[in-house]
């Protein structure tokens, strides 16, 4: 309902502004900023872009790994990066002896039926890349990521994070 009265809204908009006879957009020129209209010119968001979630922050929580029937908890560190609905950021998992910071070179954020699911890709060694999902609720994020079978065998893992 929110999207039609929007669109409504901007369409109206529109058809006064081709009726005064200033609706006339040139190549190159920004259609949210209307000739004729003096300081109080606001450019255009899309519908896409301010229904998204904010979702970019550090979340800090465990990480459960799984392979080969064997399994290690351990703290996690997940910073995202967010431009719109695409994400980036880092998966870093921190054991006791070590660290490894995962890189997030690609995702996105979903809003569904009043949840956020981020997808994301969480990058390994060639051939090795995570394909990973995650729910926001609140401030904890909660999901899990797989590691194909490829070179190696196939890695579980199951975290939950809260942003700090």
């Amino acid at each position: 309902m929110r999207i039609a009265v929007l669109t409504r809204a901007l369409f109206g908009f529109a058809a006064a502004a081709i009726l005064a006879g200033c609706g006339t957009v040139r190549q190159g020129q920004n259609p949210a900023l209307l000739p004729g209209v003096r300081g109080n010119a606001i450019p255009a968001t899309s519908v896409r872009e301010s229904s998204v979630p904010q979702v970019a922050g550090v979340y800090n929580g465990t990480v459960v790994e799984t392979s080969q029937g064997r399994s290690i908890k351990a703290k996690l560190k997940i910073t995202l990066r967010q431009s719109g609905d695409k994400l980036t950021g880092i998966f870093d998992i921190i054991l006791k002896t070590m660290q490894d910071q995962f890189p997030i070179p690609k995702g996105i954020v979903v809003s569904s039926h009043g949840e956020t699911i981020l997808h994301f890709t969480i990058e390994g060694s060639p051939g090795r890349n995570a394909k990973a999902t995650a729910r926001l609720t609140g401030k904890t994020l909660k999901g899990k990521a797989k590691v194909p079978p490829h070179k190696g065998p196939a890695v579980l893992f199951k975290y939950t994070a809260t942003k700090a």
